[in-house]
């Protein structure tokens, strides 16, 4: 209870290292919380993209609808194939028909017979895309095959690019947050040198000594991690019907209690464990000399 006592009267004292220590633990947190949504959201982003870009095989115009209904089959029956449509030369001519019908000059010069029938596949994920490919490039009835390949790459590209620069600001802040912790704690140790001192003189051990200023660490890190996700939930309550109407289809809204809950828990052991660190280093630092 003394050791709390003396944590919180330090805080007290030393009013604008406090509100600069939190405020910067505050904005690490905070990018944190938005750093682990983001990470999330862009793996179920990734995973609904993933599955959208269909491989697309044109069959020759000499080719049965036998060779159609085979090759459908065929690929239903791959374990990394998630769905399969046949589009025939009449469905092929209806859908030209409805694209085109304001050019009344186009629709009389096209007709079902030189339309090509196709087969329109959906990958389990984006790595089956290229073998989806391969197997209808593989069969004799077919014309040519189109795969929407650089849609994927293009989103997997700017995905990393994201979580990359996220990361790296979400390391250079918490190293910067440590050393602000133990720049403060160090400062307050120097100014009660002479007291710890006396105190190691009597007989405390370096445990008590570091006491205070470990609850001190934790109590800041602590607030700051509960301020930030105040704030990182006030901004999704303010931003979820944005949210729900661009993601719609792709995750699901509202995000479930347990999610913010999670991230909760997870950032305050952070914080505490950060604290933690933090002043034992510094403490350590200083009573060596």
């Amino acid at each position: 209870m003394k050791a709390l006592d003396s944590a919180l009267v330090a805080i007290r004292r030393s009013p604008y290292q406090s509100i600069l220590t939190v405020f910067l633990l505050t904005i690490t947190f905070f990018i944190a919380y938005c750093f682990s949504l983001l990470t999330i959201g862009s793996e179920k982003v990734l995973s609904f993209f993933e599955t959208q870009p269909q491989v697309i095989a044109f069959l020759k115009l000499e080719a049965k609808s036998e060779d159609l209904t085979r090759i459908s089959q065929k690929m239903k029956e791959k374990a990394y194939v998630k769905e399969v449509k046949i589009v025939t030369q009449q469905e092929a001519l209806q859908i030209y028909q409805k694209e085109n019908q304001d050019d009344p000059l186009l629709l009389e010069l096209v007709t079902e017979e030189i339309l090509p029938s196709s087969v329109e596949v959906a990958a389990a994920n984006a790595k089956s895309l290229e073998a989806i490919k391969n197997d209808l490039l593989a069969e004799s009835s077919v014309e040519d095959v189109v795969l929407q390949e650089d849609v994927i790459n293009n989103l997997v590209r700017w995905t990393n690019a994201m979580r990359l620069v996220g990361l790296f600001l979400l390391i250079s802040l918490t190293v910067a947050s440590f050393l602000m912790i133990m720049t403060t704690i160090s400062m307050k140790i120097s100014a009660k040198r002479k007291n710890i001192q006396i105190m190691k003189f009597v007989g405390a051990n370096n445990a008590y000594i570091n006491r205070p200023y470990l609850l001190e660490a934790m109590i800041v890190s602590s607030m700051s991690s509960v301020l930030a996700f105040a704030i990182y939930f006030a901004m999704m309550l303010y931003a979820n019907p944005w949210l729900k109407n661009f993601l719609t289809g792709i995750v699901n809204f509202p995000i479930a209690w347990q999610f913010f809950a999670y991230q909760f828990a997870a950032g305050l052991v952070l914080a505490i464990l950060l604290g933690i660190v933090a002043s034992y280093s510094a403490v350590a630092r200083m009573l060596k000399r």
